[in-house]
């Protein structure tokens, strides 16, 4: 029984996996709708502007490692679930000692008047 349950793990992370990937761009795209909304708010000054930004990041569970006048950046790594059910030592090794973190970077852009 087990046999046949490894069996269908691997088809079925690759669909996972799949699927992941097709989504990763609208789970970026979030990201920068946000990021333009906030961008074209005049009414915030610069540091609100990384307020909200750093705001959303913590919200999003991401590391803020970088934070300067005019710049922020947030890293996270994602854990995979399709390619974990393909194979589970073997990713957990990758996901802490090799997986680059998924990094977004805002930078405040100069005001055009």
């Amino acid at each position: 029984m087990s046999t046949i349950l490894l069996m269908l793990l691997l088809p079925i992370g690759a669909l996972f996996y799949q699927n992941e990937l097709k989504n990763r761009g609208k789970y970026q795209a979030i990201f920068d709708d946000y990021i333009q909304k906030v961008d074209a708010s005049s009414d915030l000054s610069d540091a609100e502007k990384l307020a909200q930004v750093r705001k959303l990041f913590i919200a999003n569970r991401y590391e803020v490692n970088t934070i300067s006048d005019k710049e922020i950046v947030g890293e996270r790594k994602i854990l995979s679930m399709g390619l974990l059910m393909m194979g589970l030592f073997v990713y957990v090794f990758y996901f802490f000692f090799f997986q680059k973190p998924h990094k977004i970077v805002y930078s405040i852009k100069p005001q055009r008047k």
